[in-house]
């Protein structure tokens, strides 16, 4: 591609950010998506795959973008929406047909902690604490707790 056909498909950085934040937007969402089809799979394992990102300094980038863009940040958070969204759907799926019939945590409050996890999960040393960390949250039905000690 032309340098002269890029600038005309992105003639500014937040607009090939907002691209490319859509496009990371798109692989989570039929991610998760296609979550409920694995019941047998290690789902905490595969959320916290996605959370990390594609790409994790293109997952920094777009974080920083966003902290500094007004426009970045308004459409990062129309997109969190709906990834928020999508993720509690995918949940309730999973849960379901691994009838988890008492949860932990309700799917919306584990999606939002989950998302967050995603966030702080940038460094890839993580990864394993991060799954574990998800996998309570999503799939830890109230009979698997054990009652927590400060």
């Amino acid at each position: 591609m032309g340098i002269g056909t890029f600038y005309q498909q992105f003639p500014d950085k937040s607009d090939l950010m907002r691209f490319l934040m859509d496009d990371e937007h798109q692989y989570r969402v039929s991610t998760f998506d296609a979550l409920a089809a694995k019941p047998d799979g290690d789902l905490a394992s595969e959320v916290s795959r996605v959370l990390a990102g594609s790409d994790p300094a293109l997952l920094r980038a777009m974080i920083e973008g966003c902290e500094t863009d007004g426009r970045l940040r308004d459409f990062g958070r129309d997109l969190r929406k709906e990834t928020h969204e999508r993720l509690v759907a995918a949940l309730a799926r999973a849960r379901e047909s691994r009838r988890i019939r008492h949860p932990a945590l309700d799917a919306k409050t584990a999606s939002w902690a989950m998302l967050l996890m995603g966030d702080a999960a940038i460094d890839p040393a993580l990864s394993d604490d991060v799954r574990k960390v998800i996998d309570t949250l999503a799939f830890a039905g109230s009979d698997d707790m054990e009652p927590a000690r400060a």
